[in-house]
């Protein structure tokens, strides 16, 4: 790999990435600290990413490609990570759209990937996340999945009057949220029926089954479920309203061609 095959105008010294990768690339299951540097180069923070970020999705490709299996994951995780971020101000935009079919084809990596029920949690989780991000889910890739001590602030799709819906061992219920009381006005939430799910929803609850991410794949069917509104006492799908108002526009020609599910 030499430097002049790379649009490296991102982050950092014009030479910075390279290196880096030339490394990833020549040991990629055994130089851990190669691909720490990279994590912080192009996904720093877990987040953050530029135009190199993106140049860097096909190399990451080749890596799932040659088919070693730590290596893979670690490459599907960090290209996850990065298309997560394609709505940041990157200014990348022409670059990513000649990458559609790079990505395309991650997400159909990811999707065989996932098939193994066998995945570490750790790297299950990742892959998931990564799948998300590929499908151009990107709320639910970022999301924290706090179902221990989870709180979504949405507005009531009728009447627009703020709506805290709590999701944790303490309690499941939808309230107005007063600073000085608490919650109050509480209503309960109704759980989904896994079997009534559909689209995305029934994706995630059953990939998260199926890789045995248990309390993930519980939590969903609350999240998914329905929460009242404690003012005007309508009802709505947490979820569905927490990605209206969540999830970034997607344009017709976006870098994830769409798909099913």
């Amino acid at each position: 790999m030499t430097e002049s095959r790379l649009p490296w105008y991102g982050r950092g010294p014009s030479d910075e990435v390279p290196p880096v990768l030339e490394r990833v690339l020549r040991r990629p299951s055994h130089d851990e600290r190669a691909w720490q540097e990279l994590w912080h180069l192009l996904a720093t923070e877990g987040t953050s990413v530029s135009a190199a970020s993106f140049a860097a999705l096909p190399y990451l490709r080749d890596i799932v490609r040659a088919g070693e299996t730590v290596a893979a994951d670690r490459a599907l995780e960090l290209a996850g990570a990065i298309v997560a971020g394609v709505h940041q101000d990157h200014g990348a935009d022409e670059l990513i759209r000649t990458l559609a079919r790079v990505i395309a084809e991650l997400r159909r990596m990811v999707a065989r990937r996932l098939t193994d029920s066998n995945l570490p949690p750790a790297t299950a989780m990742a892959l998931f996340r990564a799948h998300l991000a590929f499908a151009r889910a990107t709320v639910w890739s970022l999301a924290e999945y706090d179902f221990e001590d989870g709180f979504y602030r949405v507005e009531c799709p009728h009447c627009r009057i703020g709506v805290t819906v709590a999701i944790g061992n303490y309690g499941r219920y939808s309230a107005q949220r007063d600073w000085d009381r608490g919650d109050i006005h509480r209503r309960p939430l109704t759980q989904a029926d896994p079997g009534d799910l559909d689209g995305l929803a029934a994706w995630m609850h059953t990939t998260a089954r199926h890789l045995g991410l248990t309390p993930l794949a519980e939590g969903l069917t609350w999240l998914f479920g329905r929460a009242e509104c404690p003012a005007c006492a309508s009802s709505f799908v947490t979820g569905d309203q927490y990605a209206t108002e969540n999830e970034p526009h997607h344009s017709s020609d976006g870098p994830v061609p769409p798909g099913g599910w």
